[in-house]
């Protein structure tokens, strides 16, 4: 009799076990990676802050925080800003040289913005109004300068890059005021 008990319970165990990997399989199949979202914040009155944030790795495994941002105030986009940030101090940026963004067949090179004075070492932020729009989607890599006179190369996903070409499609500009979220009566 315990022989049949623990011969189901067997039998159970293993339908369990096959369930969950079935399951398993399924979801790997069917999920699709989230790179970033996009954040709005609105500022100031008429003024509209937008990003896109994701952490990527870089050849060498050193993780960085990859912010693409605009603030929106006129009807002109007048800034496209791309912020790397090292994280845990892993890798010190090498503000005097340029931020190589290269495709496929074109390379491009933009200024550190904290050329003089860093927030911190391992912190550098780019304008990419006059070089994005030239940019194409796919096979997309930054080179870091370090301070080891050496290059971090960052691989940017297309998803990533579509996600940044909506980020610089927010140009749009609003006179009249976004009502509040939240309405307080003082009597």
């Amino acid at each position: 009799m315990l022989r049949h008990i623990l011969k189901d319970l067997e039998w159970g165990i293993i339908f369990v076990v096959a369930t969950l990997i079935f399951f398993l399989i399924i979801a790997l199949l069917t999920i699709q990676p989230v790179i970033a979202t996009i954040t709005e914040t609105d500022i100031a009155p008429g003024k509209l802050h937008c990003r896109s944030e994701q952490v990527l790795t870089d050849d060498a495994g050193h993780k960085w925080e990859v912010m693409f941002f605009t603030e929106v105030d006129s009807p002109e986009v007048t800034s496209l800003n791309l912020r790397l940030s090292g994280l845990y101090s892993s890798a010190n940026i090498q503000s005097q040289k340029p931020l190589i963004i290269s495709t496929s067949n074109e390379r491009y090179e933009a200024t550190d913005i904290f050329f003089e004075n860093p927030p911190l070492p391992s912190i550098g932020q780019y304008n990419l109004k006059n070089i994005f729009p030239r940019l194409s989607l796919n096979d997309l890599m930054l080179e870091i300068p370090l301070e080891s006179n050496t290059y971090a190369r960052l691989h940017i996903p297309t998803e990533l890059v579509q996600e940044w070409q909506q980020v610089s499609d927010k140009n749009y500009y609003s006179p009249v005021p976004k009502l509040p979220y939240t309405f307080e009566l003082i009597c």
